[in-house]
């Protein structure tokens, strides 16, 4: 029997996985491939073992790279800058890319671009229903980064300019395709998605690799923070943490951080007392071995942060800050901690590292939200059966509007 073919498109290859955007890609896929012949079109260069490996363990059917230069993607970013555009959509403006889009689209059943990045690629062409995977209101991030970001940093001056700008894009990008997908209602209300084209899609954790430890069985002085470091929400939520809260817990407690991270953004986090950088790492769970605790202190946050969902997975009590707790679903409530200022932050995690024990229900409550709201096959399951109504609702409306006598 022959498969539908779906085409997706996105602005970054998404293996090796690494970061939330690729983790995101590379998970969807898999799961669509259990139904679809999947085509994936990605901007950038991969060796041929990426791409390779890639196939293998996603399913996918075929996978290309499109070549993005540096220089073009300046010069993308500059037009932005002069027309209006967000600066991330000139930046991977691609008309190679577009060009192998028109090329596929007549060959598949259904398209999905993924993040705005992409979105210009679809201009209804080849009459197949698109999806548009925004994931979250980005322009929300920007908004809090330029009320809330630090007087000298550059990117509150660059939030502060894309967040009136992409939050325009985005409501009008999402009037044009048949189907947005979203991690949270929050998301939507922000953008404006009416119910009857909003997926709402919640971010997936791999449980399968992440290990349970309980507390009771955890010695270790260190309290983990997951992420890349080159996202400016991550680096400052790391630095100000070093800064402000570690000074107030015992001397042989520690910061690990655990993510890719330049040697720019190393450097100033390794200068400060009690910070372990360990760069990129095979195995989270065996890089968190030695970890009472896990934060996510950004105080620039929105949607669900995989980072959180990592550390329920793996057992570990967790303390966020109020803009993470809020991209949390409700029925994770009991399964962590939230802290405002730096005093709060001390007193929770000096009260896990003084009695391990006592948070066991507490993180037995996150591995439980984590199965039940966040697995992969459950999320695959839900986008599958929302992408055949669409397919069915599009294959239908085409019937009804094919011309009398057309057919013999």
């Amino acid at each position: 029997m022959t498969r539908p073919r779906l085409l997706f498109c996105t602005s970054r290859f998404p293996y090796p996985v690494i970061g939330g955007d690729r983790l995101r890609v590379f998970n969807l896929i898999r799961q669509l491939s259990k139904r679809y012949d999947v085509t994936l079109l990605a901007l950038g260069e991969a060796s041929a073992e990426d791409q390779t490996a890639l196939i293998e363990r996603s399913g996918a059917l075929s996978v290309e790279c499109v070549p993005h230069g540096r220089i073009t993607a300046l010069r993308g970013s500059l037009r932005a800058l002069l027309t209006g555009l967000p600066l991330q959509v000139g930046y991977y403006d691609s008309p190679a890319l577009a060009k192998r889009v028109d090329e596929e689209l007549p060959n598949h059943q259904i398209a999905i671009f993924h993040l705005i990045r992409t979105s210009s690629m679809w201009r209804g062409q080849a009459k197949v229903p698109a999806v548009l995977e925004m994931c979250d209101a980005i322009s929300e991030n920007f908004a809090q980064t330029a009320r809330e970001g630090p007087w000298w940093s550059p990117w509150r001056l660059v939030s502060a300019l894309e967040a009136p700008r992409t939050a325009s894009f985005e409501r009008n990008e999402s009037k044009r395709f048949d189907l947005v997908s979203l991690h949270t209602h929050k998301d939507a209300r922000l953008v404006g998605i009416p119910d009857e084209r909003l997926l709402v899609s919640t971010q997936g954790v791999d449980l399968t690799r992440l290990a349970f430890r309980a507390p009771s069985t955890r010695h270790g002085r260190a309290i983990a923070l997951i992420g890349k470091m080159d996202f400016f929400p991550n680096w400052h939520g790391a630095e100000w943490f070093a800064r402000e809260v570690l000074p107030k817990l015992p001397d042989d407690i520690r910061l690990k951080v655990v993510g890719d991270c330049s040697p720019k953004i190393r450097a100033r986090l390794e200068a400060l007392p009690r910070v372990e950088v360990t760069g990129r790492v095979d195995s989270l769970a065996e890089a968190c071995d030695d970890a009472f605790a896990a934060i996510a202190p950004m105080q620039v946050a929105t949607g669900i942060q995989n980072k959180v969902l990592e550390y329920f997975a793996m057992g570990l009590p967790t303390v966020v800050s109020p803009s993470v707790a809020s991209g949390l679903l409700p029925t994770a409530e009991g399964g962590y901690m939230a802290a405002g200022n730096a005093a709060e932050w001390a007193i929770a995690l000096a009260r896990i590292a003084e009695d391990p024990a006592a948070y066991d229900a507490m993180a037995n409550l996150a591995r439980s939200y984590a199965i039940r709201e966040h697995a992969w096959d459950q999320i695959g399951d839900d986008y599958v059966k929302r992408l055949e109504h669409l397919h069915q609702t599009h294959a239908h409306a085409a019937q009804q509007t094919t011309p009398a006598g057309s057919l013999s």
